[in-house]
């Protein structure tokens, strides 16, 4: 069945895995989102890699069967062979996270988790690397400045619709498959079909005409709207985008490094 494509207006005024190295692990690109097995303390399994989430989440299932009933729970994360710290943990229903996924979720692991740390992300096949010192060599092609906002690391960025264009702060959301628009920027251009969400993380039901950050277009992109987005942050750049590339996220000084795939 065709997919129904809507065009987005703005609003103007408000593969087989590899054997990983130390400091690195396979993940899974399912569902427009990045997958990664990880552990908070003995609660162990498949998290959610999200930078867009200023906070790192545990699902209230996996918190009750491991006897936790506190609304957050601080446990020492570890991710590709790598103790992060102790990360402060938001126990959430994460039902509506996990629709769509094949594996089980056990949690999303956020922006607050990787702080302090250099994350290289490679798709093709998936891995994630986790450098807490002295990160390897990385061949840089678009270099772009990095800066927190509302808790998340964000770039500069810009959207159009053919007509208007607006710029703004978007978060690196690697927990979706689209460019995510605060829905106070834009709307869609007519109303969807019956079952069709506007808001979906895997299934943007939109098509945005243009996203341009660091010198780079992208054109077409599927779009969806983010009731949710925190002032400061105008919206997330989704995987289609970041899955042209492999990326290096430097935290600890400020930079999203990129190279094309080849």
């Amino acid at each position: 069945m065709r997919a129904t494509l809507l065009a987005l207006a703005l609003i103007l005024g408000a593969a087989a895995p590899a054997k990983a190295r130390a400091g690195e692990t396979r993940c899974w690109y399912e569902n427009g989102a990045i997958v990664v097995a990880a552990a908070g303390g003995d609660i162990a399994g498949d998290f959610i890699l999200d930078l867009s989430a200023p906070r790192s989440l545990l699902h209230e299932t996996r918190a009750q069967d491991a006897g936790i009933d506190a609304p957050q729970v601080t446990l020492p994360l570890r991710l590709a062979g790598e103790r992060l710290g102790d990360i402060p943990f938001e126990v959430a229903d994460l039902d509506a996270r996990s629709a769509g996924f094949l594996t089980n979720i056990v949690g999303v692991i956020g922006a607050d988790a990787l702080a302090a740390h250099v994350i290289d992300i490679d798709f093709s096949p998936c891995r994630v690397g986790v450098w807490t010192a002295h990160a390897r060599r990385f061949a840089v092609e678009v270099r772009a400045p990095l800066r927190w906002a509302s808790g998340v690391p964000t770039l500069a960025a810009a959207i159009a619709d053919g007509a208007r264009a607006r710029a703004g702060r978007f978060a690196l959301d690697t927990a979706s498959a689209g460019v995510r628009i605060a829905a106070r920027e834009a709307t869609l251009s007519r109303a969807p079909p019956a079952g069709v969400d506007p808001a979906s993380r895997n299934q943007p039901p939109a098509r945005l005409r243009a996203l341009s950050f660091a010198g780079l277009l992208t054109q077409n992109a599927p779009a969806s709207l983010d009731p949710d987005v925190p002032d400061g942050v105008a919206g997330g750049i989704g995987n289609w985008v970041w899955s042209r590339y492999r990326l290096r996220i430097d935290l600890r000084h400020g930079w999203l490094e990129l190279r094309a795939q080849p």
